[in-house]
């Protein structure tokens, strides 16, 4: 079923980009070199830019970066984007690094967490899914809904505010953020309220059980978006309920500016 599925949003990301989408192909990664780490992820991607409709993009912002699919992704669609990565995790800078060496200087990565106030916060991880660190930990609801995964692990990451490390790079103005952070979504917005004014489109994860009092996340993120001229375009569930399966507890949010 997993296959059928993978098999399926190849398909889709496929017709989405009107072509053969050679990247995306669910087979062995031996063919061919440079290719997506998670080829789901990136088909997946494909489709929601896709789906924003953007006529141009120029600059790219990756917050929380992981393995750079998204990037990936992004510069497929506009190669002649300009992205920034932005991923605190140590073990994935290496593969970012080479991936950022590969684009002909479009992409530049900056090792750090983003946050409402430049610091130090510690970054709880699970040393075996890369996917799933957090500034905020892991809450007992979100265990209950994900419980394979772990946070046993600590260790201090520089956090910076969006705004700030826009103005340190001269970014202007974003045409396609994406933003997956585990939890700390509001505050890495909080932090680039500036720069959330200028941006065009925006791919935003959001969890209700990341945090203790995240009941009300969706509602209250949709309205910081509706403040910052963003319009909802899209709402996908990502995880669900284990206790009750029908239950969404995190979504991607796609929205752009009219």
């Amino acid at each position: 079923m997993k296959l059928i599925s993978k098999f399926g949003t190849y398909v889709r990301a496929a017709a989405a980009q009107k072509s053969l989408n050679w990247r995306g192909l669910p087979f062995p990664k031996s063919l061919w070199p440079n290719l997506p780490a998670n080829r789901e992820a990136f088909n997946q991607f494909l489709i929601w830019i896709r789906a924003l409709q953007l006529s141009r993009v120029s600059r790219v912002l990756d917050v929380g970066a992981n393995h750079g699919d998204f990037a990936l992704a992004a510069s497929t669609i506009y190669p002649g984007a300009e992205v920034l990565l932005v991923e605190p995790l140590p073990k994935l800078q290496g593969e970012l690094e080479r991936r950022c060496a590969g684009q002909d200087g479009r992409w530049r990565l900056e090792p750090c967490a983003l946050g409402g106030e430049a610091g130090t916060a510690m970054l709880h991880v699970d040393p075996n899914a890369d996917e799933i660190g957090s500034l905020v930990g892991a809450s007992e609801m979100y265990l209950k809904a994900n419980p394979k995964a772990k946070a046993d692990q600590s260790f201090p990451c520089r956090v910076r505010t969006l705004d700030e490390l826009c103005l340190e790079k001269g970014i202007a103005e974003i045409d396609l953020m994406k933003m997956d952070v585990e939890g700390f979504e509001f505050e890495a917005l909080r932090g680039g309220a500036r720069m959330l004014g200028v941006t065009r489109a925006l791919i935003i994860e959001v969890s209700l059980v990341r945090r203790e009092d995240g009941a009300k996340a969706l509602t209250e993120m949709l309205e910081v978006l509706r403040e910052a001229g963003l319009r909802l375009v899209h709402c996908s569930p990502s995880l669900y309920s284990i206790e009750s399966p029908w239950l969404p507890v995190e979504f991607n949010l796609l929205a752009r500016r009219p």
